[in-house]
């Protein structure tokens, strides 16, 4: 399954090009472009193949995914129509469908993701259960117009290990949803940082650890979890999230960014032990010697 070489009728200069890897365009409201689609059957038996158009999101993963067969799509998978959707090909067989993408007149600036279908289905044995198998290549359109790039942190919350050394350090969790706000596909860079008391020159520290993050297109969300390690649980931790998002996709567009804090409780157990056996000791070994003392 491949883009076709040479598009039938293409109202924009989108660089469509021999090799297409996927599907890229730059359009105006109201537009109208003509593609195709080579579907080619490399399996030893005949197949019954369905082509459609659906939308593609971000799941909360961390994964590009399009909606299955019986989702109705609301976006990107509604501008595109098919000249046929049912192939029928024999070994080595291939077929170009023709497809249109007819851009809505009040088509929302930004980017707006899909992709093109191919789906078998094919009953399990004997049974009622069916198997949907699909490939697809994805589609990104951009809508001409201001991009509004935006990212929100949600749901932060922190947790900290216990630890069986009293002087050890410990692992804390940070636990939150990251979602694309904007209407621009972003690349994040995500950069956690776990504080303890009286901030990086106190006691406990500070322990930052950073990561570049897969693509969220506008309207996903992920949820995210970090391990942070190397944390002194000094009765308090503080999280501080921030997230730096880099625009992607056709023609890119600037950066973005959220940030977000929260605290949790990092209480050293093994450390109080140690001090309460130590206060113990201190007040009975007292206690002890007076008595023998009375006794003799």
């Amino acid at each position: 399954m491949t883009p076709a070489d040479n598009p039938r009728d293409n109202q924009q200069d989108n660089q469509q090009v021999d090799g297409r890897a996927n599907y890229a365009y730059t359009v105006e409201p109201g537009d109208r472009i003509a593609d195709a689609v080579v579907v080619t059957n490399r399996s030893a038996a005949p197949l019954q193949l369905t082509v459609y158009g659906t939308d593609a999101f971000t799941t909360p993963g961390g994964h590009i995914d399009l909606l299955t067969a019986d989702e109705p799509a609301t976006g990107l998978g509604t501008w595109l129509s098919f000249k046929q959707r049912a192939l029928d090909l024999e070994p080595g067989e291939s077929a170009e469908v023709p497809f249109t993408l007819r851009v809505p007149a009040d088509a929302a600036p930004g980017d707006h993701s899909g992709g093109v279908v191919t789906a078998l289905t094919q009953r399990v044995g004997d049974s009622a259960l069916t198997v949907d198998r699909r490939l697809a290549l994805r589609m990104h359109v951009r809508v001409a117009g201001a991009l509004a790039p935006g990212l929100s942190i949600t749901g932060l919350v922190v947790t900290t290990d216990a630890s069986s050394n009293p002087f050890g350090t410990v692992t804390s969790t940070v636990r939150y949803r990251l979602t694309n706000t904007g209407t621009a596909r972003v690349v994040p860079t995500e950069t956690v940082t776990v504080t303890g008391p009286g901030g990086a020159a106190g006691p406990g520290g500070t322990t930052t650890v950073s990561a570049e993050l897969a693509e969220i297109l506008p309207g996903s969300a992920v949820d995210r979890v970090v391990q942070v390690s190397g944390v002194r649980p000094l009765v308090r931790a503080e999280a501080t999230v921030r997230v730096d998002g880099l625009v992607v996709g056709i023609g890119g567009g600037g950066v973005t960014s959220a940030h977000d804090a929260a605290s949790g409780w990092a209480v050293p157990w093994a450390l109080l032990g140690l001090v309460m056996l130590a206060v113990a000791a201190a007040v009975v070994i007292p206690l002890v010697r007076t008595r023998q003392g009375k006794r003799e």
